[in-house]
């Protein structure tokens, strides 16, 4: 065998060691998921038109949710909810469309079915830590409730839930309208009216309580067609997101330091209830909201 058919293999066989570890670390971290509307703001007759991005840099997507794993889809209005009927998947997207009948204000909320992981102790651990998540870790180490490393395998649960708002003309405001989901951002303050410099409130619900002490993270990219699309802006962008906390009340602040698409987005991990089928439950949250230039 020539020298350079040895080489040749070689190399080939070290693009495919370099594959599979890819592909192994994508396995071990999860996605947030996104609602990205097409447009902030529609007139009254019209229709709000969504797209649901899943990755881990936002708001690019990697690949679409399947209809199938939507457990709801809501509009909310300031006194109303009504079910997105209109779903649909293109390319790597999941799509939603809604009427735009009445003018006010528009919550719009997706939540997924939880998928199940069966894990060993060690690799639920690693799970934390890729998740950003040390803390919780630390915590529950702390309180003698990690599974301990050579033990049984145990089940990790996760799904993930999505909001955002759009604007229907100019009527009543629904921003403070709670979906209901397990995991969820309720912004104190009308995003609508946010500009470069402002701060942003929210309130994290975790089971309908203040999730308090909570770790998330907030960050933006510049508005345009091409924002969902360009990965290397993306990674820019990110490279400025900020970690925040929330208070004793389950109220986290963050200054708004420039115009754009805005996102804001947590994890929160828990024992899951006995009897439930899961050892621990993973919750994700994305809230995703515009801000204009002063």
């Amino acid at each position: 065998m020539t020298t350079r058919i040895v080489a040749r293999r070689l190399r080939w066989r070290v693009a495919q060691v370099a594959i599979a570890l890819a592909c192994s670390a994508s396995l071990l971290t999860a996605h947030d998921f996104w609602l990205i509307p097409d447009a902030f703001s529609v007139t009254p007759g019209g229709r709000i038109a969504l797209r649901g991005q899943t990755s881990s840099l936002f708001p690019t997507t990697l690949s679409a949710v399947t209809p199938d794993r939507i457990v709801e889809a809501r509009v909310l209005t300031a006194d109303g909810a009504i079910r997105v009927q209109d779903v649909s998947v293109l390319g790597t997207s999941l799509r939603l469309a809604h009427p735009a009948t009445q003018p006010g204000q528009r919550i719009i909320g997706v939540q997924l079915a939880p998928r199940t992981v069966r894990e060993s102790p060690a690799s639920f651990r690693r799970y934390l830590d890729l998740e950003g998540a040390p803390e919780a870790r630390a915590r529950y180490e702390r309180e003698g409730l990690l599974p301990a490393v050579g033990g049984d395998s145990i089940t990790r649960r996760y799904a993930k839930y999505a909001k955002t708002v759009v604007e229907v003309g100019r009527g009543r405001r629904a921003y403070e309208r709670v979906v209901g989901h397990p995991l969820e951002f309720v912004p104190l303050s009308d995003p609508a009216a946010l500009r470069q410099g402002d701060t942003l409130r929210v309130r994290l619900l975790l089971l309908g309580r203040p999730a308090t002490f909570a770790r998330l993270h907030a960050g933006s990219v510049a508005m345009g067609p091409s924002a969902g699309l360009d990965t290397v802006a993306a990674r820019r962008a990110a490279a400025q997101d900020v970690s925040l906390e929330t208070d004793s009340t389950g109220v986290a602040s963050v200054i708004i330091s420039r115009p754009g698409l805005w996102n804001m987005r947590t994890l929160q991990i828990m024992p899951a209830t006995k009897g439930s089928g899961a050892d621990w439950d993973v919750h994700w949250a994305t809230f995703v909201f515009p801000a204009a230039r002063r």
